[in-house]
Parts: C-alpha cells; structure tokens; sequence
C-alpha cells in the first residue's frame, strides 16, 4: 500500500511538473469602447507556462476615455483581482479608473476567454454618467473653501476628533477599512499626501478587500461619510454590494484543488 501510495504521488508530481498551458503573451493594446472586443493579428506570441494572465483597464477622464488589455503569463494565485479609483482634484478635474487582473489554468489561452465572455457586462457596468457620479461625491470629499486658508479635523481609529490641517502644514482625513476578516477601520491624518488630491480607493481580490477614502473635508473620514461613499459607488454600479466590494469573492481552480486534496489525504492515510 505504502508503494502505491508513493507511486501515486510521483505521477501527480511528474504531472505537475510537465503539464503548460499555451498563453498569449507580452502583448499590450487599446480597444475602442464602441467597437467589439477582438485580440489584435499582431498579439501572437505564444509560451508555455503554469498560468495564463490578463490585465483589463477602463480609465475615464473629461479629456479621454480608453480601454486597455495587457495579456502575460502570469506567476500570481488563481483568480480575479479587481480595483477602482477616483480622484478629484483642487482645479475640479477627476478621473476614474477600473481594472480586472484575471489569471486562470483550466485551459490554453482561458484569460482571452475569459475577457471575451465577460468585456460586454464589464462595459455596460462602466456605462454611466460619470460626471453625475463626482458631482454626488465631491461634496462628501473636498471643502468649498481653500485648504490653504483653513484648519482641517479628522476622525481618529477611535473615532477622536484631532486636529489635522493648519494653515503652516495642511493635512488630509484618510480612512481605510478592510472588508474582509475583522473589517478593521483605520483613521487617520496624512501630512504627506498630495494636498490637492482627494479620492476614492477599492481593492478586491476575494480573500483581501479594501475601501479607503482621501478627502480635505473636517471630519469627512467618519464612518456616516465613509457609508454615503460607498452607497453612491454601489448605485453607479461600480461595486457588487452595498459594503465595498468589487467582488463576490476568490475564484479558485478545481483541478489545483482536486490534486491538493488528494496528495493531503494520501500522506495521512
């Protein structure tokens, strides 16, 4: 028994081992959001690796708007990682950004299919008035009056009002709350940060998310504001749920599973 179990083991890991996929690589190209979703003539490098990889990035500003892909191999776990930002500053220009970092294994180029399955809800999703959106959220964000003239308070982890801003060395609220585990809060005064810069940050991939706030607003790193934020995100449909996240959660490969499962149990048999 003890023989079968090991020679068992060693075909799973000679299979391990050999087994590549072929993945479209180091190719990096714009797409026209009006126009279907199609990898370009010039994107044919092809290698062999564990994992196929691809990077979809929407960015939005007044000035320009554009769609990118970046498609690697990739070295990075299994799944999906998402993030969105917004960022407003001083003059009254923003931008938005959003991108999906997918990798995947189950089978030769899954990272084109799956952008090719999933570019057109991804689409529709970013399909909004985004100038509605900073209206919505520049008043939650950023004081009418000049952050060079006034004094600035933030809440702190323990929700204490200190002061932040003085007219010699401004500062900016920040809060940022993890969205997984214990969903800890931590708020803050950040002399360092660009002072023009107020923003809107999520990460999201499955087992870690994030949701953090930068704004030169008294107190505008409380969690009523930090609530108010997130609700304006999810009804432009940027986030998936009511509390922050982009995702529903780490989508893991079966076959990797299935294999790990069955080296545990024959090493405790």
């Amino acid at each position: 028994m003890s023989l079968l179990r090991n020679f068992i083991i060693l075909i799973i890991y000679i299979n391990s081992l050999s087994y590549a996929l072929q993945c479209t690589t180091d190719c990096y190209f714009q797409s026209n959001l009006s126009t279907t979703f199609e990898i370009p003539k010039s994107c044919n490098q092809i290698i062999l690796a564990k994992h196929c990889g691809i990077r979809m990035s929407f960015s939005y500003s007044p000035y320009y708007s554009g769609l990118s892909f970046n498609v690697q191999h990739s070295n990075y776990s299994l799944g999906d990682f998402y993030s969105s930002s917004v960022q407003l500053s001083d003059g009254g220009s923003f931008s938005f950004y959003y991108s999906i970092d997918h990798t995947c294994n189950h089978k030769d180029d899954c990272a084109i299919e799956f952008a090719n399955s999933n570019i057109r809800n991804i689409l529709r999703r970013l399909d909004f008035n985004h100038a509605d959106m900073i209206r919505e959220l520049s008043p939650l964000l950023s004081t009418n009056v000049s952050i060079e003239t006034t004094d600035v308070a933030c809440f702190d982890s323990n929700e204490r009002i200190r002061q932040c801003g003085i007219v010699t060395k401004p500062g900016l609220c920040q809060a940022e709350q993890q969205l997984t585990g214990r969903q800890k809060t931590n708020r803050t005064c950040n002399y360092e940060a660009y002072r023009g810069e107020k923003s809107v940050s999520i990460y999201d991939f499955g087992s870690f998310a994030s949701f953090s706030i930068t704004c030169n607003r008294s107190l505008c790193n409380g969690p009523v504001t930090q609530q108010a934020i997130k609700e304006i995100m999810f009804k432009y449909n940027i986030t998936k749920t009511i509390d922050g996240r982009l995702n529903n959660g780490l989508r893991l490969s079966l076959s990797s599973t299935f294999l790990l499962s069955i080296i545990v149990f024959l090493l405790y048999a």
